[in-house]
């Protein structure tokens, strides 16, 4: 028999006399997916589990008049543990269960209510391990975070979690399984086993004296504490072995030099970047494990991973690091965007082809482009940059570019993984930037202290024997010279200021883009107070650019600047079409004339 539904879907019986058979439970679900009474689902997942529950002539899952299947008990009881995966089991109240019984048994109506109820717990309960309560980060907190969670259908859920035999596993499947997610799942349970009250503001002060092998302090105890180190008895105060040991390990992961010795970096570094008591660690590691939410399932069996608070890259191959070093990352006004793209090309002895933006600053400046360091073309021929009249010329046909060499920006190698930020990761020729502790100093793009050294790991993994000799290549090749990887390799750029080592000892790392914050205020339902800020990629609003071109050239011929020649800033912006890269045009020449 056919049953239309008010939403246009045919309820399917098995058979006329099935249809008319059917009483109890069985009726009383046939009946609330054919009215408007099924709530609690949206409208996707709605449809969804009519047709799932037509496919079974309406015949409950979960309960029968008595109460729960044993099925259900294991899916409930695994949903109830909601809180050791870093999600909320007050999201599951199951207060359909909690009906009292008449002689023991439930009414049709009420055993369908809490058949549905439990439906709908399973699909929120695998939404949100798959990262649902936050669905588009891009747009909900940040376009820099370019991250989207993939959701599996209410049908493939119900589906499988229907035909398993271990429901409660099942449902974990949902859960992320990449290690470092399981390791930030025990470090939470282990701050929640912390005693209630029990003060955990173990940090030392960033500023006092050296402290070292052999000194003797209160603030030695203080470390030992943070760093579970045993002391024997009436030694606490005594800067001993094992700590040395902790604190050279705290360093390497910090990017300091791993010496043991307590300095003015190293004490920034435990006086200043993690949170301050048991709640804010707590809440870090949730919005962290939020975080692995959105990541790809699977990372790649060799894969590059970039994490931004910790200014550090790492290149691994079959769960082993085969390359860690130190990376420089955005400010925090030009951010490096978080997202994951596979890696296709090496280039060695690259050239720098300037973005728009950059063309504009250099045309700002007043001097030739030439003196800069840049040659011009257009149509694929060298051009004299002051013998073209900017104020008329599209500046999109012309191209910019740094010829390869010690002084160019990307340095002698860039790795390119095509993204709709541009952004990517090089060399670099500020080689003392990477002797800083906090490495926030480029204008998006990731800059890596040995690229050469990645440059010939990853060719050695992906060509084996026939690997080129990358120093060789530099120090002798061609230039500009692409290298297309014949595997490309998965580039993850991630943002955990969480991260626990292989020993179990978590490092807490300074929010520096305000991620962790956004996601926590996310999470606690309070949206209208993240700060989403300002959408990287948008068109460029140009209705101000001719108020702030006609001030210009007021300015110019007052002062006798130089703004009125050639090289002003009297070009037909409307007519270029530029994109924002995280400075707009306009962003560009009001920082460039002082507005």
């Amino acid at each position: 028999m056919l049953v239309m539904m008010p939403s246009g879907l045919v309820l399917l019986a098995s058979s006329p006399a099935a249809a008319d058979d059917m009483s109890g439970p069985q009726a009383a679900i046939c009946a609330t997916l054919a009215s408007d009474a099924l709530g609690g689902f949206d409208s996707q997942d709605r449809q969804a589990v009519i047709a799932f529950y037509s496919g079974r002539d309406c015949r409950p899952l979960w309960v029968d008049e008595r109460g729960t299947t044993r099925a259900a008990d294991l899916a409930i009881a695994e949903m109830r543990r909601a809180d050791e995966w870093g999600m909320r089991s007050a999201d599951f109240p199951f207060a359909a269960l909690n009906q009292p019984k008449t002689d023991g048994q439930w009414s049709s109506g009420e055993t369908a209510d809490a058949e549905f109820e439990i439906t709908a717990s399973i699909l929120r309960y695998a939404h949100q391990a798959q990262g649902g309560r936050i669905p588009d980060p891009e747009t909900q907190l940040s376009s820099y975070l370019d991250r989207q969670p993939s959701l599996s259908s209410a049908q493939d859920i119900l589906t499988k979690i229907s035909q398993s035999q271990r429901p409660d596993a099942t449902l974990r499947e949902f859960q992320p399984s990449e290690d470092q997610f399981l390791k930030l799942k025990t470090l939470l349970s282990n701050l929640r086993g912390k005693e209630a009250g029990e003060s955990q503001n173990i940090q030392i002060a960033g500023r006092g004296p050296t402290l070292q092998r052999d000194t003797k302090s209160p603030e030695v105890a203080t470390l030992k504490k943070r760093f579970d180190v045993a002391s024997a008895p009436g030694e606490d105060t005594v800067f001993d072995a094992a700590l040395v040991a902790a604190v050279k390990k705290f360093q390497a992961s910090a990017s300091l030099q791993a010496d043991g010795i307590v300095g003015p970096q190293t004490r920034a570094a435990l006086a200043g970047d993690g949170p301050d008591n048991n709640a804010d660690k707590i809440a870090a590691v949730v919005a962290n494990m939020e975080e692995w939410r959105w990541m790809p399932r699977l990372l790649g069996a060799t894969h590059v991973f970039i994490n931004v608070p910790a200014f550090s890259i790492r290149l691994a191959k079959d769960g082993k690091s085969i390359f860690e070093d130190r990376v420089v990352v955005g400010t925090a006004d030009k951010q490096t965007p978080i997202f994951s793209k596979d890696m296709k090309t090496i280039v060695l002895r690259p050239e720098w082809n300037l973005p728009d933006s950059i063309k504009l600053t250099a045309l700002l400046s007043g001097r030739p482009i030439e003196q800069q360091g840049y040659v011009v073309m257009r149509n694929g021929h060298t051009v004299e940059s002051t013998r073209v009249n900017w104020a008329n010329a599209n500046l999109s046909e012309y191209t910019f570019y740094q010829p390869s060499g010690d002084d160019n920006a990307l340095g002698l190698v860039k790795f390119l993984f095509p993204n709709k930020h541009s952004v990517y990761l090089h060399d670099t020729p500020s080689r003392y930037l990477f002797d800083e502790r906090v490495r926030l100093f480029s204008h998006g793009c990731m800059r890596v202290r040995n690229p050469q050294v990645l440059a010939q790991d990853i060719l050695d993994i992906v060509r084996g024997s026939a690997a080129p000799d990358v120093k060789r290549l530099v120090r002798r090749g061609p230039k500009d010279n692409g290298i297309t990887l014949d595997t490309p390799i998965p580039v993850h750029v991630g943002y955990f200021t969480v991260w626990v080592g292989d020993d179990g000892q978590p490092q807490y790392f300074k929010d520096c883009y305000g991620h962790q914050k956004r996601i926590t205020l996310a999470l606690a339902g309070k949206w209208k107070q993240i700060d989403v800020g300002k959408d990287h990629l948008a068109a460029v609003d140009t209705s101000m650019l001719k108020q702030i071109r006609l001030r210009a050239d007021a300015r110019s011929k007052k002062e006798g600047d130089g703004f009125d020649s050639p090289m002003g800033v009297t070009n037909n912006f409307e007519s270029v079409g530029y994109q924002r890269n995280n400075d707009s045009v306009g962003d560009l020449i009001r920082k460039k004339l002082g507005f």
